[in-house]
């Protein structure tokens, strides 16, 4: 029998340390639901789980942006069918005024509705924006033209050109003295320019900024054009890594264009009976274009309603996928905590025991 070395409560002592160790572990695991709480618990699996939850927190994201693109199209079919039924009220009076049914002071009073119906269509394609993109102008998702002279790396002073909701077409400025105008040949807008100071020409009529340095006076601009070119606007709905192919979306400009002009019906008069029987046949152009653009934002609401769903399902699939690796399975880890709990007591009380093993020494020493 020894006393300077108790091997028993030694032994007792380390497997005591080792069902603690493993409380501690069951515990942090019940108390934060999750099975890796740190590198150490399981390193291989937390680089699986974190990448998974990147993608999930992708996709949860493009999950909105999808939920966006509806948005869009939802209220450029607000606005389509609003101008559809203008053009269906326009036909009808260039029916009537077709009709020597009524006199001139009569289609007088028609042709006033019949222009002011044509000024709400201009003003409804005009106020008909998402987060500050025109939808109906053909110029969503638009650009600036390379080409366009106001942006010319060989220009004296470099300008910057910044559209938002600007229609598609070519926009010409010219100069008289410390002013600069800007036209489309059928608007305009005029600002002030101070030579040589940094300016930003805000063309808010049009939604076109000119960005000038301090080399730039109103001669320098003037003969200068700005051409604003077709795109489309693009949404980001996946994650899958494809990020400038398969998982976007775009909602092309140009086939939403219901601008007058575009239909056709900017010109348009029912004054006579003459210009009424023109104007139904520009009419019936206008409304088989605006009934193509419902058609293709119809087509465009279908796909999006599409890929959301399959996006809710991929979010759950992944959630899934992470919950197997980082969540804690809290009925099995409550099995293991119990029976650590019960080896705790046990190896408390059996260290006790073994740290009274060498009081049978002292029998020895008394005899």
């Amino acid at each position: 029998m020894r006393i300077n070395t108790n091997v028993s409560a030694l032994q007792a002592a380390r497997n005591l340390g080792n069902v603690t160790k493993a409380l501690a572990a069951s515990t942090e695991k019940l108390s934060s639901g999750f099975r890796i709480n740190k590198a150490a618990d399981d390193a291989a699996g937390l680089g699986v789980a974190n990448g998974l939850r990147s993608d999930l927190r992708a996709y949860t994201q493009a999950s909105r942006n999808a939920e966006q693109v509806n948005s869009v199209y939802a209220i450029a079919e607000g606005a389509a069918s609003s101008i559809q039924n203008m053009l269906e009220r326009m036909k009808e009076l260039a029916a009537q005024a077709a009709s020597d049914s009524v006199d001139s002071a009569g289609r007088s009073r028609i042709n006033a509705e019949f222009n002011a119906l044509q000024a709400e269509i201009g003003r409804t394609v005009n106020i008909t924006k998402f987060q500050g993109q025109a939808l109906l102008n053909g110029g969503f998702g638009a650009t600036v033209d390379s080409a366009s002279t106001a942006i010319a790396t060989a220009t004296a002073g470099v300008y910057d050109v910044q559209i938002s909701g600007a229609a598609t077409g070519s926009y010409t400025l010219s100069a008289a003295a410390s002013v600069v105008t800007l036209t489309n040949g059928t608007l305009s807008q005029t600002l002030g320019v101070t030579a040589g100071k940094n300016q930003s020409l805000n063309f808010s009529q049009f939604g076109i900024t000119v960005q000038t340095n301090t080399t730039v006076g109103a001669a320098t601009l003037n003969g200068m054009n700005v051409t604003v070119g077709g795109g489309a606007g693009t949404f980001l709905v996946g994650a899958s890594g494809s990020y400038t192919t398969n998982d976007v979306i775009t909602v092309t400009g140009s086939a939403l264009d219901l601008r007058t002009s575009t239909l056709g019906v900017d010109a348009s008069a029912v004054d006579t009976r003459a210009n009424a029987a023109t104007a139904l046949s520009a009419i019936d152009t206008a409304i088989s274009k605006v009934n193509t653009a419902l058609g293709v934002i119809g087509a465009g609401q279908s796909r999006v309603d599409n890929a959301i769903s399959n996006l809710k399902t991929t979010i759950q699939n992944y959630a899934a996928a992470e919950s197997v690796i980082r969540d804690a399975d809290m009925a099995e880890e409550m099995t293991t905590f119990s029976k650590n709990q019960i080896l705790s007591q046990a190896g408390i009380a059996m260290l006790a025991q073994a740290n009274q093993s060498g009081a049978g020494v002292l029998r020895l020493l008394g005899g």
